[in-house]
């Protein structure tokens, strides 16, 4: 399958639910609405938290320019190849925590796949598993793969041994964001109260920040700076 529509595909996959897959993609959601994007959430997710999010709140359903739905649980290979042929703009996958067919084969086809993790050796474990499995499937399919790591959920004080975790994955093959994502409420509120970070009544600016970088990282994935000077 290859993208004729120039959607940009993004995929959030953890071969383990609880990293904060649903999180982020609310958060980089609201950053692209409030630029002036128009966002499509397809939730493949066991747990439905971001259908549940929307069908729930009618302030999400309000939100303009905000699509969601669910994936599909049958004729999968069509949907997909539909989807990949058809879709515009920006697209968010939230993937099933773990490493099913489906979860690669849609996470090995988006222009980015981020998987979220801790700063915990068990959640850089995983994350080390996804992109193993993630590279090899695209390899097979003869597709080259952006993969990166957010870490998320980052205490405010980090501890010696959560900066020699960090080191260890700036030593590895491992990819990931430079931008850190702290523990804070604005990003659990986007489910208790059905506003995303950028739409908060009282927006919190360290976590909009934090966003904002975040998402500086993934234009220059999809638009590296070299094609941005020679534009």
């Amino acid at each position: 399958m290859s993208n004729h529509t120039g959607a940009k595909f993004i995929s959030f996959a953890s071969p383990k639910g609880g990293v904060g897959k649903s999180t982020s993609c609310l958060a980089i959601a609201g950053a692209l609405l409030a630029a002036g994007e128009k966002v499509r959430i397809i939730d493949f997710d066991q747990t439905e938290s971001i259908w549940r999010w929307y069908s729930n709140s009618p302030i999400a359903q309000a939100t303009p320019h905000l699509a969601v739905e669910k994936g599909p649980t049958a004729n999968l290979d069509a949907y997909i190849k539909q989807l990949w042929q058809s879709a515009t703009d920006y697209v968010l996958l939230d993937l099933a925590g773990s490493l099913s067919d489906l979860t690669l084969m849609v996470a090995a086809f988006a222009t980015l796949t981020i998987t979220p993790a801790k700063v915990s050796e068990p959640d850089i474990i995983e994350a080390n598993k996804m992109a193993r499995s993630l590279h090899a499937v695209a390899k097979r399919i003869g597709k080259p793969v952006n993969h990166r790591i957010l870490l998320n959920e980052v205490p405010s004080s980090i501890s010696n041994d959560e900066v020699d975790l960090i080191n260890q994955i700036d030593r590895s093959n491992l990819r990931r964001f430079s931008t850190l994502i702290h523990r804070r409420s604005a990003y659990s509120k986007s489910f208790s109260r059905g506003t995303l970070p950028h739409f908060a009544d009282a927006p919190d600016r360290k976590a909009l920040a934090e966003i904002d970088a975040m998402m500086a990282e993934i234009r220059d994935i999809f638009e590296p700076r070299l094609e941005k000077a020679a534009a």
